[in-house]
């Protein structure tokens, strides 16, 4: 046996779980799977990932923890709702241009900052920070994760205790998801630059600062929606 001093360490496994909670997250999205929906098996999802169970296992907590999916023992994986209760309506909107939609977000997001500095608890504001945090030291790496930015928006919109905002919102976010997927540069990595801009949000809200979260939160969906005009999504 060698002498040698260094030992061999664990690798990290987080980045690859994140990437395949990813790819389980893009597969809900894609699929317009809904609360209630179940998802392929462990098993199947493994096959369809080409990882092992124990990754997929893994990616699967990562959602759990998340409140994005739950698993019932010997029943399946099942879409959890975010909302945590039925909405009482439903609206679809037609013919809209990507500049009505940005202006609708606009607004939607001015909102739910300002509410999230009225009425999210310590607690809710510590969440943003630590995970936007936790986007930044990913980022550093070359990591994007969709989980972990689904989760801080969610946070913050829940936060303001708006559930109307909460859906509308969301459901926006989820449609530009699915047309940002559809096109030629859905690619994770443009979506880098973000990163920072969602721990200033954070702390901006932390320090009950309206007016710079709301101009950090018009820089993040500007950034966005300016692929959109580019590639005509």
């Amino acid at each position: 046996m060698s002498n040698s001093n260094y030992e061999l360490k664990p690798i990290e496994k987080k980045p690859l779980s994140l990437k395949i909670s990813d790819s389980i997250y893009s597969y809900i999205q894609m699929n317009g799977l809904h609360p209630g929906d179940k998802l392929p098996s462990e098993r199947e999802m493994s096959t369809m990932l080409h990882a092992s169970r124990n990754s997929v296992r893994e990616a699967l907590r990562i959602l759990e923890d998340r409140d994005l999916i739950e698993v019932r023992t010997g029943l399946g994986i099942f879409i959890k709702n975010p909302y945590g209760e039925n909405s009482t309506f439903s609206i679809r909107l037609h013919n809209c241009t990507i500049e009505e939609i940005q202006e609708l977000q606009s607004l939607l997001d001015h909102q739910a900052v300002k509410n999230a500095i009225e009425h999210a608890t310590a607690l809710e504001k510590n969440r943003l920070i630590k995970i936007a945090s936790e986007m930044v030291k990913l980022s550093h790496d070359g990591i994007y994760s969709h989980v972990l930015d689904h989760d801080f928006h969610n946070i913050l919109y829940e936060s303001g205790k708006n559930s109307a905002i909460l859906q509308l919102v969301v459901k926006i976010r989820e449609d530009r998801f699915v047309q940002q997927e559809n096109s030629e540069n859905g690619n994770d990595v443009i979506w880098l630059k973000t990163v920072p801009h969602h721990l200033q949000l954070a702390e901006a809200i932390m320090k009950c600062n309206l007016n710079t979260a709301i101009a950090i939160i018009d820089e993040i969906n500007e950034y966005g929606y300016q692929f959109s005009r580019s590639k005509h999504i």
